[in-house]
């Protein structure tokens, strides 16, 4: 089969297709083919060689962490769904390889996918709703009443965000771009600040929580904007962010494998509506190698973008 990988660690040009045999299924695994795939930050910072303590330096490497697709075999000890049933997951990041025509992956890194909603639209719910439901209800733990700030609250995760704290009752005020102010305020984040607001944030009361999703908040200000009990919640961690946020019980980190045993919860509140993803960009897999390089060096679209296959 067809696959996006590469032989080194580095930039863009290290990527290229490759053939690999079709992977053999285990106990509790399925194999799917691959019907579409989502571009994630992640997966080009993989690449980069920002995890290759935990990814070694075996190659070639697969690229691609979600996707949607068919069940097309399944192993022993497998309950969770069948051959043939169209299903939406993510792979885990130390063998990656959703960029691919099939993939293997635990039985349990996939959810039946919801008949409402496109193998695109599908492909795009993994990392981003699972890192923002561990950030939002179990870091944050969103409630009637909650007030939660979130910097960053129109990217992929911050949506998601937005939409599971207001779920859950909370009240959302957040911080984006000026291209994102007006589908912030349809989400209902209010009230919504510039990146540059900062010393603005504060003057809108204390909050229960803070999510930072892009890395760009100072903690100790993110703290500053905390009631007692408040927390600040990060994924972006830094060495420097890590030694000052140690200093304070109130910084927690947030990663997307806490969310993975939340996918059928994540199907379902994207079954009703409460869950919505948007695709910014679908693209052939045969426009894979251009359509991640372009995603990777700055050309960036509104929603997801996804390879269709």
């Amino acid at each position: 089969m067809k696959r996006v990988q590469y032989d080194r660690y580095g930039g863009p040009e290290k990527m290229y297709f490759g053939e690999c045999d079709v992977p053999r299924v285990g106990d509790g695994e399925v194999r799917v083919s691959v019907k579409a795939a989502a571009i994630n930050p992640f997966d080009w910072k993989l690449r980069q060689g920002a995890m290759k303590l935990v990814t070694g330096r075996r190659f070639p490497k697969a690229m691609g962490t979600d996707f949607a697709g068919l069940v097309e075999a399944a192993g022993r000890n497998v309950g969770n769904v069948t051959v043939g049933d169209e299903v939406f997951g993510t792979v885990d990041f130390k063998k990656s390889g959703a960029f691919a025509e099939a993939v293997v992956v635990k039985a349990d890194h996939v959810a039946k996918k919801p008949p409402q909603l496109s193998f695109a639209e599908a492909a795009s719910l993994p990392i981003a709703a699972m890192t923002a439901w561990a950030a939002v209800i179990d870091r944050a733990q969103a409630r009637p009443g909650a007030r939660i700030f979130i910097n960053g609250c129109s990217g992929a995760v911050g949506a998601f965000a937005v939409q599971l704290a207001i779920s859950r009752g909370a009240h959302v005020a957040g911080a984006c771009g000026p291209a994102s102010r007006d589908s912030a305020r349809a989400a209902g984040v209010a009230p919504i600040f510039a990146y540059s607001d900062s010393e603005a944030y504060a003057r809108g009361g204390t909050y229960d929580a803070v999510f930072d999703t892009l890395g760009t908040l100072d903690v100790g200000h993110g703290l500053s904007m905390l009631n007692p009990r408040g927390v600040f919640v990060d994924i972006n961690p830094t060495p420097g962010r890590l030694l000052r946020g140690m200093l304070s019980r109130r910084y927690k980190l947030a990663f997307a494998t806490m969310g993975i045993k939340h996918l059928p919860e994540i199907a379902e509140l994207a079954a009703s509506g409460t869950l919505r993803p948007a695709i910014g960009l679908e693209a052939p897999f045969t426009d894979a190698l251009s359509v991640i390089a372009d995603a990777e060096t700055g050309r960036r679209t509104s929603g997801k973008t996804v390879l269709a296959f």
